[in-house]
């Protein structure tokens, strides 16, 4: 029987025991050969467990295989995008409806001329009445472009003056600025107006303390606003039909005075026609008012189709700023009691423009009979229909004239009854006065 290896007597085959001191076997050691420390195979002894293998190698060896298997993958698909067939371009979606904004606040409109005004504010401005010269050395004037109602009413002599509202606006220049009579008192009051003018007649000076109206005389002193005159001298014109007023400075020195400058909106003394509405009346082509008392004192309106083109006995009727023919687009003839002032060496008239009477309304190009009323000196004055109810005008600019009840009208065209008919003013000589 052959003998038991001697690397162990106990375990054929397996290694010596390591001896701990004393001589004791240790349990599970190993031992160390002569070519040093054994990195084969350990060989298991009996009831001891397999050594655990390391994590960090193995978790190496996922993500090494992850990585690959990704590339492979990323590879696939770019070969296979390269043969994909062409997609067919989608059609854009329909645009969805646009949104409505915001709608924009309507206009504010002028209730004295039917257009829209430069804003609310402008309405809430004191109006300004202006006795503006009417002589025909004073033309053109300055500014009345510019203003919201113009009336024409008689001086004496046959000369008139003209008395220029204005409400929403304010021009530097206007002019030349004339004295006033007593019954022009009647129109600022109607409207509680600033009054500006350049002296009056002895009754205008009797009467105009007991009104109560805030005016600023340019002759009998030289009122200032802000440190500036309001009334200028032009030297290129010769006196007296040659003093402007400038309404922003005349404001400065009502506001300097303690006067109000501001005040509620005008009332709308008309009603005016939608863009389309023909008014009613009788065609007229051209109408003419013989001023009484001078005979080149007339004025001539002949219809353009967008307004009445004004023209005198010394030629078109221009404006200073435009040097275009003044062309209203509705005229107001308002017959007025008139006569002259017992006594009077100037021939001065006395006017009644309170009380009531006959009115022409001439608008859009056609002519229709109307009435007056006015029942104060500080009532408004109520311009109607022949059936009642405010005159129905077209947008745009007014004038009115108050003129002496004998005063003769001729006009060309189909008249709306009343007096006067086919006729011409006539040319006559260039004389003036």
């Amino acid at each position: 029987m052959p003998n038991p290896s001697p690397r162990n007597p106990a375990v054929p085959g397996s290694r010596p025991p390591r001896h701990g001191p004393g001589g004791r076997a240790v349990a599970g050691s190993r031992r160390l050969n002569d070519r040093g420390p054994d990195f084969g195979t350990s060989r298991l002894l009996p009831g001891t467990a397999p050594p655990a293998t390391p994590a960090r190698p193995v978790a190496l060896r996922i993500r090494r295989a992850l990585a690959v298997v990704m590339m492979l993958a990323s590879a696939f698909l770019a070969a296979c995008s390269r043969w994909a067939p062409a997609t067919a371009p989608t059609a854009p979606s329909p645009p969805s409806p646009a949104q409505p904004g915001p709608s924009a606040p309507p206009p504010v409109i002028n209730p004295l001329t039917g257009l829209p005004a430069p804003g609310q504010e402008s309405l809430h401005q004191r109006p300004v009445l202006v006795s503006i010269d009417n002589h025909p050395d004073a033309r053109p004037q300055a500014g009345l472009t510019a203003a919201d109602l113009v009336y024409e009413i008689p001086a004496e002599g046959g000369i008139t003056r003209l008395l220029a509202l204005f409400v929403t606006q304010r021009p530097e220049r206007v002019g030349p600025v004339r004295s006033s009579r007593h019954y022009f008192l009647d129109l600022a009051l109607e409207w509680d107006a600033l009054y500006v003018h350049a002296g009056g007649s002895p009754q205008h000076y009797e009467r105009i303390g007991r009104t109560g109206l805030d005016d600023l005389d340019g002759v009998r002193s030289d009122p200032k606003g802000g440190g500036r005159r309001v009334f200028t001298r032009d030297g290129r014109r010769a006196m007296p039909h040659n003093l402007y007023a400038s309404l922003p400075v005349a404001l400065a020195a009502a506001r300097e005075r303690g006067w109000a400058v501001t005040a509620a909106p005008p009332p709308a003394p008309f009603r005016f026609l939608a863009e389309g509405d023909e008014p009613a009346g009788d065609p007229v082509q051209e109408l003419v008012i013989h001023w009484p008392g001078w005979r080149q004192g007339w004025v001539r309106y002949r219809w353009t189709g967008a307004g009445f083109l004004r023209e005198t006995a010394f030629g078109p009727h221009t404006a200073e700023e435009t040097g275009q023919p003044l062309a209203p687009a509705n005229l107001l003839i308002q017959f007025v009691p008139a006569r002259r002032i017992p006594g009077d060496a100037a021939g001065r008239l006395d006017v009644d423009v309170v009380g009531q009477g006959r009115l022409l309304i001439a608008s859009g190009g056609r002519l229709r009979e109307g009435r007056w009323e006015k029942t104060a000196p500080d009532a408004p004055t109520r311009w109607l229909e022949a059936g009642g109810g405010p005159v129905q005008l077209v947008p745009g600019s007014t004038w009115i004239h108050l003129v002496p009840a004998s005063t003769r009208i001729d006009v060309t065209g189909p008249a709306a009854g009343g007096d006067g008919g086919e006729g011409r003013a006539p040319a006559g000589d260039r004389d003036g006065k």
